[in-house]
Parts: C-alpha cells; structure tokens; sequence
C-alpha cells in the first residue's frame, strides 16, 4: 500500500477537482496499474511534494543569485565601458550562432 493512502494514514485532506491532459491522466493511471501506487490521489500527491521541492530550491537559487548580483554591486568595480559591452554582444552572439542556425 501507498505510504500515502488518504483514508488510512491522513485524515486532513480535502476534495479537489482537477482538469489533466488525457496523455497525463493515463501516466496517472499507468503508475495506479503497475502498482506502485494505491490509488491515483496518491500518484498526484507524490508529484506534488517533488515539485514543492523543485519550488524551494528555485527559491534559494534566486535568494544566492540576489545575493551574488548585490556582491558584485557592493564591490565598487567601475561599470563597463561601451567597447567592453559591445565585445560582450559579439562573444555572446558568437555562443548563439549555432543554436539560431539549428532553429
């Protein structure tokens, strides 16, 4: 049994009402008929947490970016200067040339 089995293990869940892609609902109902699932609440709740996971650490990948960017603020470097922005654009153009021409 799924260790997340709504009726037996957690009482304090409610009702919601969800629209999924066909292809979605039949992974959904794939993991519920191979077993590794209960029951297909069980299937969303697991996909849920992972992504409460992915969120939080989206989270402290902007928070230590944040904090980078204000690093590089607080170190009193002198701005660039427009020919040293313009060999930035070039090289930076130069990395997206291959992808573009793949498009």
């Amino acid at each position: 049994m799924s260790r997340y089995h709504a009726e037996t293990l957690m009482p304090d869940f409610e009702k919601l009402s969800v629209l999924l892609p066909a292809e979605l609902v039949r992974s959904v109902r794939q993991a519920v008929d191979g077993e590794p699932y209960a029951v297909e609440s069980d299937v969303l709740i697991d996909a849920l947490q992972d992504w409460e996971v992915k969120q939080r650490l989206r989270a402290e990948k902007h928070v230590r970016l944040r904090a980078l960017v204000q690093e590089g603020i607080d170190s009193g470097s002198a701005p660039l200067t427009p020919r040293e922005l313009d060999r930035i654009k070039i090289e930076g153009r130069a990395i997206l040339a291959p992808r573009n021409a793949a498009e």
